[in-house]
């Protein structure tokens, strides 16, 4: 089976979110396919099979320790490789993934020697907001002092696919590193999967496996959340183009486009592809 290594969320190879996209050449079992995206070592990497009768690319996303129902960056990259691969595809081409819980749209234009790449994320989900009371906890399972959290926002659990921790921070994010042992049943309690913390005067972000070991370049699934929960809450408006920074503690700076469509409230996110390598498996 073949793969390509491409870098999303950049213009330039070697900067941005890494991610293998692999096309198996038959049925592989999830534990064979989890082994190939530990041998891989990407954050992550997604499997596209064959073509449905509409058109639609079933589609897989793993990460070294399981599989995801949905991510932003496999999704963007994978939407470039396809239309890299299509032979009638011009300038510009819709591409629809089929994903375990969902179907998502991608429109892709190629310019330069990038890709731009265009998602539909949907209509939000407010899955809860958390009590100050909780502050001191979420502070210290962060390795932080409840005061670096900035009051003025909320602490909130948003989705459009992945439920984050959306925990803003007036300062210190530099020192932000997950501290508690039994993480992920930490934020389970808050109906949160993941946790995506963010300075509120720059929207530089961070975000981490729940075991604390590997940090994340740009995580588009969080990036959507992020940029609803500031039109709710009245720092940004619908319509508006938001710059979500990441990967800047991990030597990888990365920009994530997000905005909320004013009609139907759907969340976009948007971002460059550039191709790096390719390659065959087995």
């Amino acid at each position: 089976m073949h793969y390509y290594h491409v870098d999303v969320f950049s213009e330039k190879p070697m900067n941005g979110n890494g991610l293998t996209v692999v096309f198996p050449d038959k049925h592989l079992e999830t534990g064979t396919l989890l082994k190939i995206a530990r041998e891989l070592r990407q954050f992550e990497t997604i499997f596209i099979f064959p073509p449905n009768t509409d058109g639609s690319f079933p589609a897989r996303i793993f990460t070294m320790e399981e599989e995801l129902t949905f991510a932003g960056h496999p999704i963007l990259g994978a939407g470039a490789v396809l239309h890299r691969l299509s032979e009638d595809a011009g300038a510009e081409m819709q591409i629809r993934l089929r994903l375990p819980e969902k179907d998502v749209e991608i429109h892709s234009q190629y310019r330069d020697s990038a890709y731009l790449e265009t998602m539909d994320q949907g209509i939000p989900q407010w899955i809860s907001t958390v009590g100050s009371q909780f502050y001191q906890e979420i502070a210290e399972s962060l390795s932080l002092e409840a005061s670096q959290i900035d009051k003025r926002y909320p602490i909130e659990v948003v989705s459009t696919g992945l439920p984050y921790l959306l925990v803003p921070l007036g300062r210190g994010i530099g020192e932000a590193k997950i501290s508690h042992p039994k993480f992920e049943a930490f934020l389970n309690t808050f109906g949160a999967k993941f946790v995506y913390v963010f300075e509120t005067a720059t929207l530089e972000c961070r975000s981490w496996d729940n075991f604390g070991m590997v940090e994340d370049v740009a995580t588009g699934s969080a990036a959507g959340p992020l940029c609803a929960y500031l039109v709710r809450n009245g720092f940004k408006k619908a319509g508006e183009m938001v710059d979500i920074s990441q990967g800047k503690y991990v030597g990888r700076p990365s920009v994530i486009q997000a905005w909320v469509d004013k009609k139907a409230g759907h969340v976009w996110i948007q971002g460059n592809v550039v191709f790096f390598g390719r390659g065959e498996l087995g």
